[in-house]
């Protein structure tokens, strides 16, 4: 009797350790899944054209009707091509995105973006894992930031702010972070 509520006591132990290393891993792949995926679309926004940077005006044939302009168009993998709503600030104004990482609270229209939303895509399409899937809200700023002064005519800020959320166990956890990086022009 001694021995098996010792047994079970222990195999209770094993038991909570498992559960506890399956949610950490949950967290991990989304988290290596959504970065993955948001520096992918970090990449393909500096590889534009610095004029090409400056959200499209133009009607792209291959946008859905929804997506009216100005947008940024990116690809998410193979298969799925996104146009990415973008607040341009011109020159002549203050910088409209967000110094810092915004709370959870905050939303979309409470800063001045846009809300993109990209999923659900299956995690297997993101990261070889078979999981729950994945959901982005993207916020993206284009801030024109130019600098007189210092002979700093064309440069660009862009701020990318994303969301994912996912279920912990019965806890569905939001997670927020953003990317910040410069684009400047210079004619060789």
């Amino acid at each position: 009797m001694i021995a098996t509520s010792l047994l079970t006591a222990v195999l209770l132990g094993f038991l909570g350790t498992f559960v506890q290393s399956r949610r950490t891993t949950e967290g991990a792949v989304m988290h290596a899944a959504t970065t993955s995926l948001v520096y992918g679309i970090v990449e393909q926004i500096k590889a534009l054209d610095y004029t090409t940077l400056v959200p499209s005006v133009t009607v792209d044939s291959l946008a859905p009707v929804a997506s009216t302009p100005p947008y940024i168009r990116v690809r998410i993998n193979q298969d799925q091509v996104v146009w990415l709503r973008a607040v341009l600030t011109p020159s002549t104004s203050t910088p409209a995105a967000p110094t810092s990482t915004p709370g959870i609270e905050a939303t979309a229209a409470s800063l001045g973006a846009i809300d993109n939303i990209i999923g659900p895509l299956p995690l297997s399409s993101v990261s070889g894992a078979r999981s729950q899937p994945l959901t982005i809200n993207l916020w993206l700023w284009i801030d024109e930031m130019p600098d007189t002064t210092r002979d700093v005519v064309q440069v660009k800020r862009i701020t990318l702010v994303y969301t994912y959320t996912y279920n912990d166990g019965t806890r569905l956890r939001t997670v927020r972070d953003r990317e910040v990086f410069i684009r400047t022009r210079f004619d060789l």
